[in-house]
């Protein structure tokens, strides 16, 4: 049992999760008259894929994760670096079948979406801002994935770019918070680049541009006013005390409280997209 939260923990359940329910989301509310044989089969996918770019991403990042994060499985000793990265290759294989199973479109993304996560799992933490901008897009295609499923991907742009600002301005969040351990390895990620303040001004500008764009899709007639109430009250105005804290104070901001009021408002911005359906 023990060994079973060990790997869960290594996958990142609650990431894996948010995956799963963001393939959902993208179907745009077709899944209803969809097969939802499919839509169940890419969700789970999705999901398997995620895990192992997170198992990935902790093989990978043993060093940093020593100093920013030893307790963590692999640091910790609970689970072996080999174990970790064999489990993910498995897990691509795993996810990658069924994509190819529910048609050539989705089996070519989940085939692109894992060669992604390994690239930045290997070279994320060297790549600067295209790091983060690879992760922001392999979590924005989640919602294309279901959309492809239900063969009407266009109704999953709106979730997919409002995703990508959010997990962009996250991920250097992220970085700035794991500078210490990212310059003692040798990391070049805009924050080790760039310093805290100009890394903290790109996410909070990535959090303004989702704040403009997130009345657009009302505005257009595409959701309901539910999802206008929704998305004010649950994620704009949350948001705003975050942009302040990223732009006023970079340098006294506790950077993990940030991160994780985020993630919260993920789940939020994803359930005015259900409600707005």
């Amino acid at each position: 049992m023990k060994r079973i939260r060990d790997i869960l923990e290594l996958s990142r359940i609650g990431n894996v999760a948010i995956t799963g329910f963001s393939v959902l989301i993208g179907t745009g509310g077709y899944v209803r008259s969809a097969n939802i044989h499919l839509v169940i089969m890419a969700a789970i996918s999705a999901m398997i894929i995620a895990a192992g770019g997170n198992a990935q991403n902790d093989y990978y990042d043993q060093k940093t994760d020593a100093i920013n994060r030893p307790e963590r499985p692999i640091p910790s000793g609970r689970i072996s670096p080999h174990f970790a990265f064999i489990f993910s290759i498995l897990c691509y294989a795993a996810g990658i079948i069924p994509g190819w199973l529910i048609g050539m479109d989705t089996g070519l993304m989940a085939s692109g979406v894992a060669i992604m996560l390994w690239l930045y799992a290997a070279r994320g933490k060297m790549m600067g801002l295209g790091g983060n901008l690879v992760i922001a897009l392999i979590c924005a295609l989640a919602f294309i994935y279901g959309g492809l499923t239900v063969k009407n991907p266009a109704l999953a742009a709106f979730p997919a770019v409002f995703a990508f600002l959010m997990h962009l301005s996250r991920e250097i969040i992220k970085d700035v918070q794991d500078i210490s351990g990212d310059r003692q390895s040798g990391a070049r990620t805009l924050a080790v680049r760039a310093g805290h303040k100009r890394a903290l001004s790109v996410s909070a500008f990535s959090l303004l541009l989702l704040i403009s764009f997130s009345p657009v899709p009302y505005l257009l007639g595409i959701y309901n006013v539910r999802y206008l109430i929704a998305v004010i009250l649950g994620v704009d105005l949350v948001l705003l005390p975050v942009i302040y804290q990223l732009f006023k104070n970079p340098l006294g901001a506790d950077y993990a409280k940030l991160s994780f009021i985020l993630k919260i408002d993920m789940l939020v911005g994803l359930m005015a997209i259900a409600l707005g359906m």
